[in-house]
């Protein structure tokens, strides 16, 4: 776990906060979802080359029930760009902690990176946006019945490694960060009505060629949703503040770097 130390004890509150939105972060990002434990629901074997399976929650039939949606991987399992075709997996939950797979499998790509959910179209119904590492960010709608249809490609950059939700300019339409590793760069997707999304901007961070994982939350309480950015590793933890316009700034004073002698607050 990763603190910031060394700075004024105002911060305290914050530092707590980014400490425990990047835990639950770096958690998702490195649990394998165990593929033979929805066997009954069709999922197939485990991945064989222990690589994670991007997997998010909601409740796509609007039971009441959480539900989960998660890549299902080529049999060659996930190698990269070119292994075969993968496709969605919606697993609808049952009252008795069971899962039942829902009909529809759409095509998500060749090697899934990230999955986000979110009602994109404004119907009330849980949305899902995938990103795959050949940089296209596929947009997949809700029918309410557990069922998600492909509304296509609705951006494209240099490559995705992860992808972070949240309403960055205060419209009530959630908007996208999408990290690329390629060309090392954050780029902003600003939600509109329907679930189209246009460029706002995009930044460079520090170490290029690096996987960083994004996570989006109100870490000052300002009011406004920010960005913690941090590889798999967790060596470095930056966090930018976000204006409710759209854009973020760095905030240096926040920035954690891995120290095995601190902790995080509990």
């Amino acid at each position: 776990m990763f603190c910031i130390a060394g700075r004024p004890a105002g911060m305290a509150s914050i530092r707590t906060s980014i400490c425990a939105v990047i835990s639950v972060a770096v958690l998702v990002f490195v649990t394998i979802v165990p593929a033979h434990a929805f066997a009954a629901g069709g999922m197939g074997d485990d991945d064989e080359d222990g690589i994670p399976t991007p997997t998010v929650a909601g409740d796509f039939n609007r039971d009441g029930i959480a539900d989960m949606a998660m890549a299902s991987m080529p049999v060659a399992g996930r190698t990269g760009v070119g292994s075969g075709q993968a496709f969605l997996t919606v697993l609808l939950g049952q009252k008795d902690g069971s899962f039942r797979q829902a009909a529809s499998n759409p095509a998500i790509g060749l090697d899934p990176q990230s999955i986000v959910v979110g009602d994109f179209n404004g119907d009330g119904i849980p949305d899902l946006i995938v990103g795959d590492a050949d940089g296209s960010l596929i947009e997949l709608l809700g029918d309410g019945t557990g069922n998600l249809v492909s509304a296509g490609e609705i951006a494209h950059v240099s490559s995705v490694v992860s992808i972070a939700r949240g309403d960055f300019n205060h419209d009530g339409i959630p908007d996208m960060a999408v990290s690329d590793s390629t060309s090392g760069s954050i780029t902003i997707l600003l939600g509109e009505k329907g679930g189209s999304f246009h460029t706002e901007w995009s930044f460079s961070y520090e170490r290029l060629g690096m996987a960083e994982y994004l996570t989006a939350a109100d870490f000052n309480g300002d009011g406004f949703t920010d960005l913690a950015v941090t590889n798999k590793d967790g060596e470095m933890i930056e966090v930018m503040l976000g204006n409710g316009h759209g854009t973020f700034t760095a905030s240096p004073e926040l920035r954690s770097v891995k120290d095995p002698y601190s902790h995080c607050a509990t």
